[in-house]
């Protein structure tokens, strides 16, 4: 339920719709993971560990399967529309359980209402996403705004379960869930009248879709790396569906606290999730990084021993605080690494793979959370969960091994990528295709690399040598020279390239396709549509984009 940055990380874009659903985004992160929490402290009041643990299972179930049958309706309405009704759905769905719970109803009904709730939270992110590529005036703000949305769910997942525990125990769990929907309505309606597009859908060929969906399948039959990989970031996944539970059952049975401070206990790790994705970003761009993967995962499995030995709250906090460090960086490593690894051609198919066993992680962690208290107690029931992620990761560290030596890190073109400033916000992984899909380009003195007029098929940055600009045949000032990139307005805005580069020195260009380059800055290569209505002001004001 919980990216890494660059050193410089992102900026706050320029375009005030952009900022209105970033902060909308930050409202409706902070309602996911309070109302989450809530309802577990409520079932874990209601019937221990075994009630919340089967409500995490129950609220997550649905969403896995109809999520992606709902966004699918979604995208056939204008994307602010679908943002802002699915909004205005969690904003009901809050209210919804916050009214069962003050009317003293059954555990079954708060739980069937935080199903209907979890359906909208589930779809958030997609909206959201979906959205962001046709409000960005350029490369630049879609980057930062990816980047932020990383930032606001890492901190909203400590800031939503510590007001869930300081609310709930102080007020009730009803007031959470006002609180809540309040937050909702806040951004349903920051996210109106955005004037947003209906997506561009294409039907989906089903027997196409299937034979794409069994490429990625077979691509991981010939790669047991790979396969260790997957299977170790979905055992990541099973230690964090695990904890909201295991976390509650220790602050009550062994801390013998209040659900006051079962909100900064569970999100400990969450807040160590987003500290790990905020300043280890630089580990990714090394050249092995089976190590790392191994590292990662064992100090995770030993923050999770470590809580079976500790009975207070602040050193319990430290302990899975690194745990969560731990986990980031194994996720970001570990997909850096499946990105140098497997054939570009089936990789989007790999990553959806990743995604569904990270997901299937989180429901089995919640379900098997109340078998372990049952049986070894809240504080012991950490250690199977520890103990099976170190022997993991010890066992799938030499199959990890051989899959780096067979991967191409591309560490140039990381690096040179990375100096573009709108491209230093990008997460390693991304920066890693980008790298992957390159390629290398030299230019006489005298070759125009691109034509005023002419349709834009790629990005380019120079590595050496400079370029001039001329724009209807005029020089612009100064020159383009080592580390500028050139050429995304036409491939972000779908309009003919607006000026005319021509290498006046020797040059050498790391060339990246629009495809690719689209694919990296937007997260989806049908989010091509940027910005039209800012097209003129773009293509007067920098003379550097065409």
């Amino acid at each position: 339920m919980a990216g890494a940055r660059a050193a410089r990380g992102p900026v706050l874009p320029r375009d005030p719709r952009l900022r209105r659903v970033l902060v909308a985004y930050g409202c409706s992160a902070i309602t996911e993971f309070a109302t989450w929490l809530t309802i577990l402290l409520v079932a874990y009041d209601k019937g221990g560990a075994t009630w919340a643990g089967a409500a995490s299972v129950a609220m997550l179930l649905p969403s896995i399967v109809l999520v992606p049958v709902l966004a699918g309706f979604g995208d056939r309405m204008p994307r602010g529309r679908a943002l802002s009704l699915t909004y205005a759905a969690e904003a009901a769905g809050a209210a919804l359980v916050g009214a069962v719970i003050l009317a003293g109803a059954p555990l079954w009904l708060v739980v069937l209402g935080g199903i209907v709730l979890t359906l909208p939270v589930s779809l958030v992110r997609p909206m959201h996403f979906a959205a962001i590529p046709l409000l960005a005036r350029r490369p630049a703000d879609l980057v930062a705004a990816n980047g932020l949305s990383t930032v606001l769910d890492g901190a909203a997942l400590f800031v939503g379960f510590a007001i869930s525990g300081l609310l709930t125990g102080v007020l009730g769990a009803w007031v959470v869930m006002a609180c809540c929907a309040l937050l909702a309505v806040v951004a349903a309606l920051l996210t109106r009248g955005l004037g947003l597009p209906v997506a561009a859908v294409e039907d989906g060929d089903g027997p196409e879709e299937i034979r794409a969906a069994l490429a990625g399948l077979r691509a991981l039959r010939g790669s047991a790396g790979a396969i260790a990989l997957l299977l170790l970031m979905a055992g990541v996944a099973v230690v964090e569906g695990a904890e909201d539970t295991l976390t509650v059952a220790f602050n009550d049975q062994v801390l013998g606290s209040t659900a006051t401070t079962a909100g900064v206990l569970a999100g400990a790790n969450g807040l160590g999730l987003a500290i790990g994705g905020a300043t280890l970003a630089s580990l990714a761009h090394r050249r092995r990084l089976a190590p790392l993967v191994l590292a990662g995962a064992l100090l995770l499995g030993a923050a999770e021993l470590s809580v079976a030995m500790l009975g207070a709250l602040a050193p319990a906090v430290i302990v899975l605080l690194l745990g969560g460090v731990g986990a980031s960086i194994v996720l970001v490593s570990a997909r850096t690494l499946l990105q140098r690894s497997i054939d570009d051609h089936v990789l989007a198919r790999v990553l959806a793979i990743q995604e569904g066993a990270m997901l299937t992680g989180l429901a089995i962690g919640a379900g098997i959370a109340p078998v372990l208290v049952l049986w070894l107690g809240p504080a012991r029931a950490f250690i199977p969960l520890g103990l099976l992620l170190a022997a993991g990761a010890l066992l799938a560290f030499p199959l990890v091994r051989a899959l780096e030596a067979t991967s191409h890190p591309h560490l140039r073109e990381v690096a040179i990528l990375r100096g573009v400033p709108f491209l230093a916000g990008l997460a390693p992984y991304e920066l890693e295709r980008l790298a992957q899909a390159s390629t290398w380009q030299h230019v006489a003195p005298g070759t125009a690399v691109i034509q005023q007029g002419e349709p834009g098929d790629a990005f380019h940055v120079v590595v050496e040598g400079h370029l001039q600009v001329s724009v209807d045949g005029v020089p612009r000032p100064g020159q383009l020279g080592p580390g500028d990139g050139f050429g995304e307005i036409a491939l972000v805005l779908r309009v003919p390239r607006t000026a005319t580069v021509t290498a006046t020195t020797p040059v050498e260009l790391l060339t990246v396709s629009a495809a690719a380059f689209l694919a990296a800055v937007t997260s989806s290569v049908t989010g091509q549509e940027l910005a039209r209505s800012t097209a003129e002001d773009r293509r007067a004001g920098d003379p550097g984009g065409r």
